[in-house]
């Protein structure tokens, strides 16, 4: 681990003093804590592993004429244990939910049009797409990308338009690869029909909202000819498609400043494979149904957050980073934030699953523990 950001400091820290007085800009971030774990196996049997984690995140980026601009960001991932050391220029992760320990990416590469709250903004290329609830533990049900410390992206464009003073839409044209994509695909989805190359996201996020809302988004996501509904070995494939719809609502609970706020998610996917693809029991389609609930209480100290939430993914909601299919999740987490630069976070997290594997003794069930910091350079 230390040899690789060695590297990648030898290479960027001339780029970012060679930024300095010219149109380009710089910063990163690092993000570094202990991991431990422990999973109780569907046959009964308990693993236990710990080993810290790193990932460290470099840009630069040039502003061009008429509000043009572009960003590279170079993201690398380390272990304690298990590294493949290697810089990757694939369109597609090692595996459907994640990268290798040890390889770095290219997590943005785009071109850029549009400030921050223009009426249009464009981005072509590589980039970072995600919607999360506003809370401690920061969760979606659909996209968010580089979760802890993953790396992940998406390819192709993404054209945020405003809709009057209330509203504005996210529109994304997603470009995948026939091996796989940048963001998490659970099986049965792969795009080896040549149908799936490209899918849609489109979102409508509200930008003013009443009372005490904070948040209201409405997503859909379209991934054509990608789900092997009757299995990877058939030909057959069927589009998936998902809707989900994001709240929050935050009220102050005292003069010096704490805030507590509550947020919901519900998803739903339209199509879903057979149980028996799943390893699963049953007759018809695999539930497509998938929710979460969270609840805050910020500044209970200045800087000092505190966060639960709770969630399930039926088997059939095969795109979510933070949600495994077929799983009940329960987290909680602290986070002290010295400043917007630098912060800590503990965070508790229990998972098991919702329905028991054909031919397994019982349900896996894993806890996890970790101690992180997050430290932004600009």
């Amino acid at each position: 681990m230390a040899l690789l950001f060695a590297g990648l400091m030898l290479v960027l820290v001339p780029l970012a003093h060679a930024a300095d007085g010219s149109p380009w800009a710089h910063g990163g971030d690092l993000r570094t804590g202990l991991f431990v774990s422990e999973r109780k196996a569907r046959n009964g049997e308990v693993e236990r592993d710990s080993q810290g984690q790193a990932r460290l995140r470099a840009w630069l980026q040039r502003d061009l004429a008429d509000d043009w601009r572009l960003r590279a960001r170079l993201a690398a991932r380390a272990s304690t244990v298990g590294n493949d050391f290697g810089l990757k220029f694939d369109r597609y992760r090692a595996s459907p939910t994640g990268t290798i320990a040890g390889e770095a990416h290219f997590d943005e590469f785009y071109l850029g049009h549009g400030t921050p709250g223009a009426d249009h903004q464009w981005r072509v290329g590589r980039f970072q797409t995600a919607i999360t609830l506003p809370v401690v533990p920061g969760k979606s049900l659909d996209r968010n990308d580089s979760s802890n410390v993953g790396i992940g992206w998406t390819d192709g464009f993404h054209w945020q338009a405003r809709l009057g003073s209330t509203w504005k839409s996210h529109l994304i044209g997603q470009v995948n690869h026939r091996r796989g994509a940048g963001n998490t695909v659970r099986s049965p989805l792969d795009f080896s029909a040549g149908g799936s190359r490209l899918g849609g996201y489109f979102a409508l996020e509200a930008t003013e909202h009443p009372g005490p809302l904070v948040m209201r988004v409405l997503s859909i996501n379209w991934v054509p000819d990608a789900l092997a509904a009757e299995g990877l070995g058939s030909d057959r494939r069927e589009d998936y498609v998902t809707a989900a719809l994001k709240t929050a609502a935050a009220w102050p609970i005292s003069e010096s400043g704490t805030r507590l706020l509550v947020a919901g998610e519900l998803g739903h996917a339209l199509n879903r494979p057979r149980p028996e693809v799943l390893s699963l029991s049953g007759n018809d389609r695999v539930s497509g149904g998938a929710w979460q609930f969270s609840a805050n209480l910020f500044d209970l100290l200045p800087g000092h957050h505190l966060g639960a939430v709770y969630g399930r993914a039926g088997a059939g909601w095969l795109t979510s980073n933070d949600y495994r299919n077929n799983d009940e999740l329960f987290e909680i987490r602290y986070q002290r934030r010295f400043t917007s630069d630098l912060s800590i976070e503990v965070r508790y997290r229990w998972r098991r699953e919702l329905e028991r594997r054909i031919g397994a003794a019982g349900l896996q069930v894993d806890e996890d523990v970790y101690a992180r910091v997050t430290w932004r350079m600009r």
